[in-house]
Formats: C-alpha cells, structure tokens, sequence
C-alpha cells in the first residue's frame, strides 16, 4: 500500500514539474514571442529540465523511446517538419532537434 502512494507522489511531482514549465513557456511566448526566436539556442541536454524529462536530440536512443515519437511529430513542437531543429512549449527559448524525443510527447493533432 504504501509503495502505491509513493508512486502517486512521484506522478504528482513530475506532473506538477510539466504543468509549471507549461505555464512559463507560455506566459514568455506572449511576453517575448519575437525576441525568444531571435535568441534562441540548443537545449542543452544536461539542463536540470531536460534531465528530468530524459531530453535526447537523438531520440531514437533515448531510455523510454517509442519507435515513431520524435518531437517532429509531438503537439509541443512548433518548427518545421523538415527542419533540423525548432522551438518547444516546454523548453522556451530554446531549440529541440526535430528527431529528438522527451517523456513528455504528446501526439500532434491532425
């Protein structure tokens, strides 16, 4: 019983991790949409961020990959398809490789 609630406590926690790095990318694409471009650099894989989401530009290597879920095709990624990089909700400012991948990706809408 008590492995069961220590496991809620962790989704808790990486969920509220999520929902806060959410609510700053979007509070700054409002505030600075075309500076944040201008400006924008590689994430670096070993920002606590990108840690914590296990962040890889090479997705296809990263623990916990699904074949097909690169962030090329995640709701979160707003570059080109064809791009080699491009910006992410969760990482403002910053540049994700298009075949990277995340624990967060999120099937983009048709």
């Amino acid at each position: 019983m008590n492995g069961s609630r220590d496991r809620s406590d962790s989704d808790r926690r990486q969920f509220l991790k999520l929902a806060g790095g959410l609510a700053v990318a979007s509070l700054a694409s409002v505030v600075l949409p075309g500076r944040a471009a201008a400006q924008a650099q590689s994430v670096d894989p070993k920002d606590p961020l990108a840690v914590s989401l296990g962040y890889a530009c090479d997705g296809a290597k990263a623990p916990g990959y699904v074949e097909g879920q690169f962030c090329k095709g995640c709701q979160l990624y707003s570059g080109a398809a064809d791009a080699k990089n491009g910006p992410c909700a969760l990482f403002q400012g910053k540049l994700v490789c298009s075949e990277g991948w995340c624990k967060s990706w999120v099937k983009r809408s048709a």
